[in-house]
């Protein structure tokens, strides 16, 4: 039995949902490392992390603050949990997201690709066979909800005020000095949520441009490092993004949250 996920895709009920609110803090720092126009490693580490993470959070916003409405990331898998993986096989972890009802997720270990994939009221997983069929009971979630924020991206304003962003130095990284930064809930901010809603954290290696070249997340229960090659932020994605592998099998809703909670834990 796989456990329910902490990546919500009931975007309106965040702030009532503790898991949820922690897994998008989470994705939060997942998807938004890249930064439209960064500024320069002489900004503050207030105003850095607030351009690492507005532009994600704006897409989820309606309506968003920016021309973005999609964003695509491409990285390395470091490290998952306890488990430290070589340079040389270093798994690639693919983000697509699209509100207000697309989203994949993909993971390629050597060989192996698994992907999950929601686009508007469908969803599959590849290969068909990766995830076990449904046990039977009926679904709980019959239709997917719009991945949306229940405020608009011109309030994303109040953000800064709710976190506590720390300059940690300078760190070598490929050859290059990085400015690091560790991003948490305001203390208290954090002692009016449960523990589970604050228990997060995150840490931004920034090259000279000001751009997050690493990321690592810590929750509750997961924790894991990216190295990040790619990023785009855009109007729209291309269709092939979305397209079905002939050997998928198309998933209810609540099969989904299975498939996107097996691949957050690393396909184990």
């Amino acid at each position: 039995m796989i456990n329910k996920p902490y990546f919500a895709l009931d975007f309106r009920s965040i702030l009532a949902r503790s898991c949820r609110l922690v897994t998008l803090a989470a994705f939060s720092a997942l998807s938004t490392l890249s930064i439209p126009s960064p500024r320069l490693l002489a900004a503050t580490p207030d105003q850095q992390a607030e351009n690492v993470l507005l532009p994600f959070l704006d897409l989820l916003t309606s309506p968003p603050a920016g021309e973005a409405r999609a964003c695509r990331l491409i990285c390395r898998v470091e490290s998952l949990g306890d488990v430290q993986f070589t340079e040389d096989k270093l798994p690639v972890f693919e983000f697509a997201l699209q509100p207000p009802g697309r989203l994949l997720l993909k993971l390629q270990t050597g060989e192996s690709v698994i992907a999950a994939c929601r686009d508007g009221q469908k969803a599959w997983v590849a290969p068909g066979a990766w995830l076990p069929p449904s046990d039977g009971q009926p679904a709980k979630e019959q239709t997917f909800p719009p991945m949306q924020l229940p405020f608009s991206g011109k309030q994303l304003a109040i953000l800064p005020v709710l976190l506590e962003v720390l300059d940690k130095g300078t760190a070598p990284l490929d050859g290059a000095n990085c400015r690091v930064l560790d991003v948490r809930t305001r203390p208290e901010i954090a002692k009016l949520l449960p523990p589970e809603a604050s228990g997060w954290s995150m840490r931004l290696w920034l090259n000279a441009e000001g751009k997050p070249v690493r990321a690592g997340v810590r929750l509750p229960k997961q924790s894991l490092v990216l190295r990040v090659d790619k990023l785009d932020f855009t109007k729209e994605l291309a269709s092939q993004v979305w397209a079905k592998p002939s050997d998928a099998r198309l998933l209810e809703p609540g099969d989904f949250e299975k498939a996107v909670a097996s691949l957050l834990k690393g396909a184990r």
